[in-house]
């Protein structure tokens, strides 16, 4: 009984790819060959498109977060605020008068020193023109707290003594 191997067709604007069985050399040079298409690419695009397309980066990496059910730390609300800092090329003093925010408290909350309030939602999202939601940023802060009450008992064993009675 013979096998046949299928061969899947993916068509991308007009072309075909058909995936091939290639040698360590072969790859290396489609490699090689994609990545200077890739950065040939990239050097076509405008800085507006850049920008676009990092900002992009962010809410999407947000959205992955949030949705997780895990939290780490690295991703907190400080290190989104910071990579839309930097992917905007703007500086922390610069941005905290575009947003109106003062400089202090912005470097406060870059540092996780203070937690933003819903204004502050509200004003990165029209910074970004609506590109990321202001409750994005809410849910990548409320991340932080869902893990705090998952995992403090001490509030949990002082709440209890409140509570006279439970459900059967």
């Amino acid at each position: 009984m013979k096998t046949r191997k299928k061969q899947i067709k993916v068509k991308v604007k007009g072309t075909e790819i058909l995936p091939s069985q290639l040698s360590a050399k072969q790859q290396k040079e489609a490699d090689k060959e994609f990545s200077d298409f890739r950065l040939n690419q990239l050097g076509k695009m405008t800085e507006k498109e850049k920008v676009y397309s990092r900002i992009l980066q962010i809410k999407y990496t947000m959205e992955e977060y949030f949705k997780s059910d895990t939290y780490d730390a690295k991703y907190s609300f400080s290190h989104f605020l910071r990579e839309y800092i930097h992917s905007i090329n703007k500086k922390d003093n610069e941005f905290s008068k575009e947003i109106s925010l003062h400089f202090t408290q912005l470097s406060r909350i870059l540092n996780n020193k203070e937690e933003p309030g819903k204004k502050i939602f509200v004003r990165l999202e029209l910074h970004s023109n609506n590109w990321i939601p202001a409750l994005y940023w809410y849910r990548v802060l409320e991340k932080k707290r869902e893990l705090e009450i998952i995992n403090d008992k001490s509030l949990r064993s002082a709440e209890k003594k409140r509570v006279k009675s439970v459900i059967a």
